[in-house]
């Protein structure tokens, strides 16, 4: 009795609330460490048990008060990741890098739509789910780099195509729509306006991003001092998702834009930037607690069996394809055996864009019919992916021998 008044006072409280969040983050963090598996594996593990899937101790509306912990999660990894992609990093992997990216996309595109239409799936459900397929969630594998403080080729190309990835996510899902179901033959007679859709979507976020790294750029040259320059490099990120939403752009792009305009003007950016990362484990901690808690793992007791089978073979058939497809465009471009091996089990996460690309699909949509299949094997993937995919990059990592702190 006294758990549950102790749970309802804690529940009375944005504050009490956040706090008891990040506590039972960090425990199950610390649990899940023991077994040698990364923190965000058991930040997630916490997210399930105590949100609404589970215990429900923090149900729906005491989580929707959290709404602004992903948003500025994803900014700030946005950022790193941008940070992550000086002209002196993407000169040196060059032709690799690109080839690598475009091939994996390719590779998880195919594998999921043949594998899908060969078990009877409808073409308007899994065209638009191979185009998902593509797309990778940033943020676990960021924060399983920085939890081992990962360092090698394998990180850095690691960081380099997930900053594409979802480019490339965006702009196939775009293409996909566009294709009249009942003339298979040929694009819609929207094919042209979704693409240059998609184009100007990625041209917005780049023309703010970059606009952000010169104002923030200008204004560090102001202050000098190494606090400020934190608080400005805050205060931007978050003017970078806010003007991402007015403009109905991509946040995450934007960041990763104003992330590289920054590095890529001054070296010295990227000691600030640096500095900043080392407010990220309590956000990392939210924000992981907070995707966990918003998985439903009741859709698998809810949908039928053939629904389930689909999302099993699009879950497989997606990480074979990253693999291969990663292993191919390493070998075309002559990268290291270590690469070709390892890079595609660090592009197994996938949550946020992938989900967002469904809600895409509107009533006027010729996939329309088939949402609610493509959204719920979508919500099958995220709900594996979240879960195993940070135990993959960390296996990857520790394989490649670019994993610098002891377990």
């Amino acid at each position: 009795m006294w758990i549950e008044q102790l749970l309802t006072i804690f529940k009375q409280d944005v504050f009490l609330s956040a706090s008891g969040l990040l506590i039972i983050g960090f425990i199950f963090g610390r649990l899940i460490n023991m077994v040698r598996l990364p923190r965000v594996t058991g930040y997630i593990i916490a997210g399930i048990i105590f949100g609404p899937s589970l215990l429900n101790i923090f149900s729906k509306n005491d989580l929707s008060q959290f709404d602004f912990i992903p948003q500025l999660a994803l900014g700030i990894i946005a950022l790193i990741i941008g940070a992550g992609l000086s002209f002196g990093l993407v000169k040196r992997l060059g032709f690799r890098f690109i080839l690598i990216t475009i091939s994996q996309a390719v590779g998880a595109f195919l594998l999921v739509f043949v594998f899908l239409y060969l078990f009877k799936m409808p073409l308007g459900a899994a065209l638009p789910l191979a185009a998902i397929a593509t797309a990778t969630a940033p943020a676990a594998t960021v924060a399983i780099i920085r939890e081992y403080h990962a360092q090698g080729p394998l990180t850095e190309t690691t960081l380099a195509v997930v900053a594409l990835d979802d480019a490339i996510a965006i702009i196939l899902f775009g293409l996909i729509l566009t294709f009249d179901l009942t003339q298979l033959s040929t694009f819609g007679e929207t094919a042209f306006q979704s693409l240059a859709a998609s184009f100007m979507e990625i041209l917005a976020a780049l023309v703010i991003g970059v606009i952000l790294g010169l104002v923030t750029h200008f204004f560090i040259k102001i202050t000098k001092e190494v606090t400020d320059s934190l608080i400005i490099i805050l205060a931007i990120v978050l003017l970078g998702i806010g003007l991402a939403s007015v403009s109905h752009t991509s946040a995450l792009l934007t960041n990763m834009f104003f992330g590289l305009t920054l590095v890529n003007i001054s070296s010295r950016n990227s000691d600030i930037v640096a500095n900043l990362e080392r407010l990220t484990p309590p956000i990392y901690c939210f924000f992981f607690v907070l995707a966990g808690a918003h998985l439903n793992l009741k859709i698998f007791t809810t949908l039928g069996p053939t629904m389930i089978t689909w999302g099993i073979i699009f879950v497989l058939a997606r990480i074979i394809g990253k693999i291969v497809g990663t292993y191919v465009g390493g070998a075309l471009s002559g990268a290291s055996e270590t690469i070709k091996k390892y890079l595609g089990l660090t592009l197994i996460p996938q949550a946020g864009v992938a989900i967002g690309l469904t809600l895409l699909i509107t009533e006027d949509s010729s996939y329309f019919e088939f949402q609610s299949v493509i959204l719920n094997i979508t919500l099958i993937a995220v709900a594996f992916n979240e879960i195993f995919g940070p135990v993959c990059t960390k296996f990857a990592l520790f394989k490649a021998k670019e994993i610098t702190v002891k377990e």
